[in-house]
């Protein structure tokens, strides 16, 4: 089976077999962290404890994601000319991250006032 390369109109080829699978899994596990913050953070009992130990996690666990893909996962393992879909992935995931960790911190903002 002849692979395109991953920047041609229509494929979205990063990784490949296995590797492809546990990235795509831990996508999904992100989404569903995404989900379970948003729900903790609009839940009448959330205590200001935990909201700080979201905004740690938020600041400090997508970023090492970010840098451990890069460097150890798609350097290595990564589909030859697939850096721009890469690149953009990374994007798009980094402007999520930052609108989860803003949410947070305007959530712990906004309940120091009352």
């Amino acid at each position: 089976m002849a692979i395109q390369a991953a920047d041609e109109p229509g494929s979205r080829i990063i990784y490949e077999g296995s590797l492809d699978d546990g990235v795509t899994l831990f996508i999904y596990f992100g989404l569903l962290s995404v989900v379970i913050t948003i729900w903790r953070l609009t839940a009448k009992n959330v205590t200001q404890r935990e909201k700080y130990i979201l905004l740690g996690a938020w600041g400090i666990l997508p970023p090492i994601w970010f840098l451990v893909e890069y460097f150890f996962i798609f350097i290595p393992y990564g589909v030859k000319g697939a850096f721009n879909y890469f690149q953009y992935g990374q994007g798009v995931a980094s402007k999520v991250w930052g609108a989860v960790f803003a949410l947070i911190s305007i959530s712990l903002y906004s309940s120091k006032d009352k």
